[in-house]
């Protein structure tokens, strides 16, 4: 399969999704289900085509993905996220285990751990068709792939926070659903340099060399 043929196979999700938006029995819980499937077909095809190592690219993601899908380069087009909050009134979520249809831990009810934490993030890059290698932060690249830093915060909030290697030697990640983009010479840096001005709890859990499916480009 080349690139080309995986543009026309987007097309076609995107042509799929154009006829469920135009359904007269279009339901809240049936636009919750088929735009998620939708756009998780997307995404196994986009990541065939996408940038095989990333660019730092301050500014070009907007508030409509997170952290981790900055770290894993993935996007979020429009159609999908602006028809699925105008028939859901929910924003598409990106979290992390969204992508292999999983429901990500609810912080109110459960305590997860680091290791729950990549079991979703490794069941996620399974459904990518995205080989993880272990790595480390200092470490040389040994599969022409780029490295992701993953962080977890030690409190009642167990959140999460994802930090990319770019194409130059660089470490970025984005807050949040924020715009703002933060640009290191190292992922340790994000303990160090809180920009909020509040105290957090994130302890480094560990560093991964993604390699994306290699097509005929």
């Amino acid at each position: 399969m080349n690139k080309k043929e995986i543009n026309i196979q987007i097309a076609d999700v995107f042509m799929e999704l154009s006829e469920l938006l135009a359904r007269e029995d279009l339901t809240k819980s049936l636009a919750n289900k088929e735009i998620k499937r939708l756009y998780r077909e997307y995404l196994k095809l986009y990541v065939k085509i996408s940038r095989m190592i990333p660019e730092y690219d301050e500014g070009r993601f907007k508030g409509r993905i997170n952290c981790y899908f900055y770290a894993l380069d993935l996007s979020l087009p429009n159609i999908f996220s602006e028809s699925f909050t105008r028939i859901t009134n929910f924003p598409l979520c990106t979290n992390i285990g969204e992508i292999s249809g999983l429901k990500f831990f609810n912080y109110r009810f459960n305590e997860p751990t680091s290791s729950n934490l990549l079991d979703y993030v490794y069941s996620d890059l399974d459904t990518l068709k995205i080989k993880a290698y272990d790595s480390t932060i200092t470490g040389s690249i040994k599969h022409n792939g780029y490295k992701i830093a993953i962080f977890m915060e030690d409190s009642k909030r167990h959140d999460y926070h994802f930090v990319r290697q770019n194409s130059d030697g660089s470490w970025s990640s984005k807050l949040g659903y924020e715009e703002l983009i933060v640009k290191s010479d190292n992922p340790l840096n994000y303990l160090n340099d809180n920009i909020y001005n509040i105290q957090t709890y994130y302890e480094y859990v560990k560093t991964l060399e993604l390699v994306k499916p290699s097509i005929k480009r």
